[in-house]
């Protein structure tokens, strides 16, 4: 079988579009450092001067929100010492102002308590808590059953709180994000409780927490090849990644579609994530117009950014502090190409290289996009790299480039939008029904006869 060819980076720094995730430890911890308030004060100096340097656009946004007031206030108010997690707390907010931008958290959530985790799976619909899952041992309360308050607090107040918490641009996307985390937030940030006074469908409850190893989940696969009706095929790839993995599996699945004649093709694109390069080479597999992942990328000259510009220096241009790329359309050959008609499913999950992803197949219409907007602007940041404060220690990663995705139309709101719109209802939610892809199927179905 004939592979594409993928060019790997190299180069020692990190110019990827893939996500971080935080790490959080969940475990006894009885000699938690302290650090006192001038270490602190310093961190935050440090943390806030070179995000001017090195984020793309933090400067902007430090001039735009009167953000000097706010430090100052916070500095203000540091009069004891405090741990990496009470860091955390008061920074976090001020850091995460993109899906690629945050403090990494590696210490521990809880020292004393065994059980301290909110007993709950949840959904978010309509900014409002519902339970998914019952981990607590009340047995009474069920799926579908709605969460008013905890702890005092109502749940949507709770919510909008963690929002601050979770990176992004888009309430959308970080509400994906939290529901998947819900219990990690709510102790990051409220802290860690043996036990929980909730509110639920307008009762009150008194609930123990539960541990870590009530939220332990069973894999997904990679990378998923499915046929419905003889002459429709599915593929699911969880991230962009890994670039070995992810060049062989798509060789393989569309060396069988080819050779079953397939007539429609429905590329699972909800979670997003990953290496642009990947997003671009899957992109030639359906089509042979020309076109491009992004029309143009601005990275800031910095430190983190100053062997990934010397090694590009040929192909852009330094204006203003910014290392400025343009992209070309083009297509490329490719064996075994799919020419029948592809559904691309995106939603606000859809992030990073899978913004990209769904951006260039509309815009050059090479695909018919289903689902909803996709969670991330298509004029915003992204790659990444990492710096480390001195006394803390706490890493923050950090966007590096403005990306300016197909047809963005200078827009740093809007992400892709579908050509059909598929919203789930709450009971779709509950229960992980594949809804944007069953609404897909029907719509391929209707339209062969």
């Amino acid at each position: 079988m004939k592979k594409m060819k993928f060019k790997t980076n190299r180069r020692k720094t990190l110019i990827l579009w893939i996500l971080i995730i935080p790490v959080v430890f969940f475990g006894q911890n009885n000699t938690e450092q302290l650090f006192e308030p001038r270490q602190v004060k310093a961190d935050i100096d440090t943390l806030i001067s070179k995000m001017k340097d090195i984020h793309p656009t933090f400067q902007v946004h430090y001039k735009a929100t009167n953000l000097e007031s706010s430090i100052d206030s916070i500095k203000k108010s540091i009069t004891k010492p405090m741990s990496k997690l009470d860091f955390f707390r008061i920074m976090q907010p001020i850091v995460s102002i993109d899906g690629h931008t945050t403090l990494l958290y590696n210490g521990p959530l809880y020292d004393k308590e065994d059980s301290p985790l909110f007993p709950f799976k949840v959904i978010i619909y309509n900014n409002a808590l519902y339970i998914k899952e019952n981990l607590s041992e009340n047995e009474t309360l069920v799926k579908g059953s709605l969460i008013d308050k905890i702890n005092g607090i109502s749940s949507e107040t709770i919510i909008h709180k963690l929002y601050k918490y979770i990176r992004g641009e888009k309430e959308a996307y970080q509400a994906k994000k939290l529901e998947e985390s819900f219990h990690v937030f709510m102790a990051l940030v409220y802290g860690s409780f043996s036990d929980f006074s909730i509110t639920v469908n307008k009762s009150k409850y008194h609930l123990k927490g539960t541990n870590w190893n009530a939220f332990q989940e069973a894999s997904k696969p990679k990378f998923e090849l499915r046929f419905y009706d003889d002459d429709i095929a599915y593929i699911y790839k969880r991230m962009f990644f890994p670039p070995q993995d992810f060049m062989h599996f798509m060789d393989s699945a569309f060396t069988i579609i080819s050779e079953k004649k397939i007539n429609h093709l429905i590329i699972d694109n909800l979670i997003g994530g990953g290496l642009t390069d990947l997003a671009d080479s899957l992109i030639t597999y359906f089509t042979d117009k020309p076109f491009n992942m992004m029309e143009m990328k601005k990275t800031k000259v910095s430190d983190l950014t100053k062997e990934f510009i010397e090694d590009k220096k040929p192909k852009g241009s330094i204006q203003d502090d910014y290392f400025i790329e343009k992209y070309a359309k083009h297509s490329s050959d490719c064996e075994n190409r799919f020419s029948g008609k592809t559904y691309i499913l995106t939603g606000p999950r859809s992030y990073s290289a899978g913004t990209c992803f769904s951006a260039a197949a509309k815009c050059y219409q090479s695909a018919t996009i289903v689902g909803e907007e996709s969670g991330q602007p298509l004029l915003s940041n992204g790659d990444q790299n990492q710096f480390v404060l001195p006394e803390t220690n706490m890493s923050v990663v950090t966007a590096l480039s403005i990306v300016y995705m197909p047809c963005n139309n200078d827009d740093t709101i809007q992400g892709v939008l579908p050509d059909y719109y598929c919203a789930p209802t709450l009971d779709d939610l509950l229960n992980d029904r594949e809804y944007t892809l069953e609404y897909t199927l029907q719509l391929i179905r209707e339209s062969k006869y």
